[in-house]
């Protein structure tokens, strides 16, 4: 245990660890395993350090005692690690690990996990082709039982179609996403499903706003609020530094410009500085339209020319192609303000650009999605 005291979590699944380590006290080898996935669920809850100190302990215990089982359990461990510090490291090479050790060792369950990450991460890394082969190949390994398994796959196609098509037809996904959690009594994991769909409502509302198009008002600061209320009523979660963020981004299409820009100024440095530097180029263009808007104009100038550059990094495979979008038409409207007609010309048509390629990918995946049978889950 941390050397700060027992990690006490109020999440039913968390309870449920507790008792089933202490139930098997007497068999060292499936304590520990139970122990690698207590730890997980730290880590999920926000507890990175105690989750830190305890794997840790696990490594040198499967030094001495080797299981294949205890080290394809940490391999996935250590990818969530490196996933949920900086959404990058060697996160997807240690869950692939992970994957290759439990199909030899035949552990179902864990090969259907770490398959089940690996198609989340595929939907960050913008990668249809791996997050269908890597949900296709959870599903069909799939256990009644393996609730953190179906919830995990869940949770990436509800994101793809999201993405794709909106939030109707992510809806089959996140319905199933949520039975799984419910039968495992996962509250990090229904937490973490409410904070995708209203981040994914969010996006939907800043990108109508952006490219010009009715939306909804932002209306969401609502529900992102409460987000925070249930995290804390279960003890936690990963990644809370995004809910403030995701506030700035709505409080600026609203209007609310000193209030975003404090948000902004106090969270942008930490988020980015923990692996969100693709998100951040356009929340920096947020932040100088909010200077804008408040006098800061020397300030202003200053941070969109600095995204102006940032934005050219934009150019991979994996890049999100609507936040390069959200981006250039932020500057198009900071440059405009600014008096600077010629670069608001440029960075709006490379907005309208953008904005074509981003409606021909959500084609592309809805079709992808459609043709590979994952419209629905299994029956």
């Amino acid at each position: 245990m941390s050397t700060s005291g027992p990690v006490k979590l109020r999440s039913r699944l968390a309870q449920r660890l507790d008792g089933e380590i202490a139930a098997v006290a007497a068999m060292p080898a499936r304590a520990a395993v139970l122990q690698v996935q207590r730890a997980v669920l730290w880590l999920r809850h926000g507890r990175e350090a105690e989750a830190r100190e305890e794997l840790a302990r696990l490594h040198a215990r499967a030094l001495v005692h080797p299981r294949a089982e205890l080290a394809a359990w940490l391999h996935l461990a250590e990818g969530l690690m490196a996933y949920f510090g900086a959404f990058g490291g060697d996160a997807r090479d240690r869950v692939r690990r992970a994957r290759v050790m439990a199909a030899a060792a035949r552990l179902m369950s864990l090969q259907a996990l770490a398959d089940a990450w690996l198609a989340q991460m595929d939907f960050v890394g913008r990668d249809i082709d791996g997050l269908v082969a890597h949900a296709q190949a959870a599903l069909a390994v799939l256990q009644p039982d393996d609730h953190a398994a179906g919830y995990r796959v869940a949770t990436a196609l509800a994101s793809a179609w999201s993405l794709a098509a909106g939030e109707a037809a992510a809806t089959p996904w996140y319905a199933w996403a949520r039975q799984h959690a419910i039968a495992e009594g996962d509250d990090a994991g229904l937490a973490a499903l409410h904070y995708n769909q209203t981040l994914m409502r969010a996006l939907r509302i800043r990108h109508a706003a952006l490219a010009g198009e009715p939306g909804e008002a932002p209306a969401a600061l609502l529900g992102i609020e409460s987000i925070g209320r249930f995290d804390d009523a279960v003890g936690g979660s990963a990644r809370a530094d995004l809910t403030p963020l995701l506030r700035a981004q709505l409080l600026t299409v609203q209007g609310d410009f000193a209030e975003a820009a404090t948000l902004l100024e106090a969270q942008l440095p930490a988020a980015m500085a923990a692996g969100l530097a693709r998100l951040g180029s356009s929340l920096l263009a947020d932040l100088a339209w909010c200077w804008a808007n408040t006098g800061e104009t020397l300030r202003a100038r200053a941070l969109a020319d600095q995204a102006a550059l940032e934005v050219q990094a934009e150019d991979q495979p994996g890049c999100d192609i609507d936040e390069r979008a959200a981006l250039h038409a932020r500057l198009a409207q900071v440059y405009a303000r600014l008096g600077d007609a010629a670069l608001a010309a440029r960075e709006a048509d490379a907005a309208t650009a953008a904005w074509a390629q981003d409606a021909a990918q959500r084609r592309g995946w809805a079709e992808r999605l459609g043709a590979a049978n994952l419209g629905h889950p299994p029956r």
